[in-house]
Formats: structure tokens, sequence, C-alpha cells
């Protein structure tokens, strides 16, 4: 026979995010909705354009918040990017990731997976340059990993704004 052990009361868990918070300054943050987050890049990425949240309207860009659709590169602030949809996307939209001449494209799709046309890409994949493509929260997690290994990163988010309602 099983036992299942008792949820912890909610005085155990407030105790316990006091605890990280009070003992670990710095490593912990609270979230958008609240929630207690903990850091997930090292302090030696703060001079670089590191991801330090996401959902599913926005991103934090080095505790910026930024809701439309973005470029993203290690060394320099990040820049609007002027792509209203993934439905939308042209080859001149990755004209200005060519000229930035990273090693690899992340590109973030919105909130799923999609696949871009490889005839978009032609020009990245001609000066090899890769595209992974993936849904925002996975491109924003990749995005800081390649940056934090010294790779030449581009991470280009797209954010879809839904028309007013009965549109």
């Amino acid at each position: 026979m099983q036992t299942r052990a008792a949820p912890a009361p909610a005085i155990w868990k407030r105790y316990n995010a006091a605890f990280r918070e009070f003992n670990f300054p710095g490593l912990f943050r609270r979230g958008f909705d609240g929630d207690i987050l903990m850091k997930l890049h090292a302090n030696a990425t703060q001079q670089y354009q590191t991801v330090t949240a996401y959902d599913d309207d926005g991103v934090e860009i080095n505790l910026a918040r930024y809701q439309d659709s973005l470029l993203v590169l290690p060394e320099t602030p990040a820049a609007p990017w002027p792509v209203q949809s993934f439905a939308s996307l042209t080859a001149d939209d990755f004209a200005a990731l060519e000229a930035t001449r990273p090693d690899v494209v992340i590109l973030g799709t919105g909130r799923r997976q999609r696949f871009v046309h490889p005839k978009l890409t032609i020009a990245l994949t001609a000066r090899r340059i890769g595209v992974e493509c993936m849904d925002n929260p996975a491109a924003c997690r990749t995005y800081n990993i390649l940056m934090a290994e010294g790779r030449k990163v581009a991470l280009a988010l797209i954010f879809e704004r839904e028309g007013p309602a009965g549109a």
C-alpha cells in the first residue's frame, strides 16, 4: 500500500520563499506574477544583452521590458524589428540579421513553434549563418545559453498583436 505525503502547508511555502530571498540575495527575484524566480545566468554576462524574463506578451532584456518584435545581440542594445506577424515575414526582414554577421540566428516564432520557408533565409544560408526556429520561451533560453558560451548569436523575437475585439 502506497502512502502519499501531505502537501506542505502554505506557511511553509512562504517560509521557504522568504528563507531563499534572505539567505541568497541576488540569486532569486520576483517574476511578473509575484512568484519567486531563480536567476539562471552567471554574473559574467551582465555586460551583455541578456534575457532576464519572458512571458507570452513580452520579454525583459537586462530588466527593460519589450512587447514588440525585436532583435537582440549580445553586445548591442535591443533594437525594434518591424515584423508584425510570422505570416508577414519576408526575405527583407532577414536582411537586418545578415548585416550583423552572427554565427546563428535564434528565431522566436511566437507562442508556438513554426518553421520559416527556406527561401526567406537563403541569404543567411549562403553566408553559412544558421537559423533555428522555436517558440519564444525556448528561443530566450537558447539565446542566453549560447551568449554565455561566447557564441555570436542573434535573437529575433516575434510578438504578434491581436486586433481589437470584434475585428
